[in-house]
């Protein structure tokens, strides 16, 4: 199933790169660069989650869409998204 595919090419992800971050600590640009693409990824995962639960009929589509708006909210109180 696709949604198990990404998830599983984002779980990769996410272990490569915390196993990168170790590596450079002492570079302050690469580590926060790092660690944007951590938040990136991480949120991918949740995203990711949700639909597969969607899809799997754990969740109707009311609820996902009520889900992917409070995530998004959320994302924007701390900056991470902003309103266009």
């Amino acid at each position: 199933m696709e949604i198990e595919r990404i998830a599983g090419h984002v779980a990769a992800e996410i272990d490569d790169l915390l196993a990168t971050v170790p590596l450079v600590t002492d570079n302050r640009v690469l580590t926060d660069r790092l660690f944007a693409q951590l938040v990136d990824l991480l949120l991918e995962a949740v995203v990711s989650d949700l639909r597969g639960a969607l899809v799997a009929g754990e969740m109707a589509i009311a609820d996902y869409g009520n889900e992917l708006a409070e995530l998004a909210e959320q994302c924007r109180r701390v900056g991470l998204l902003t309103k266009l």
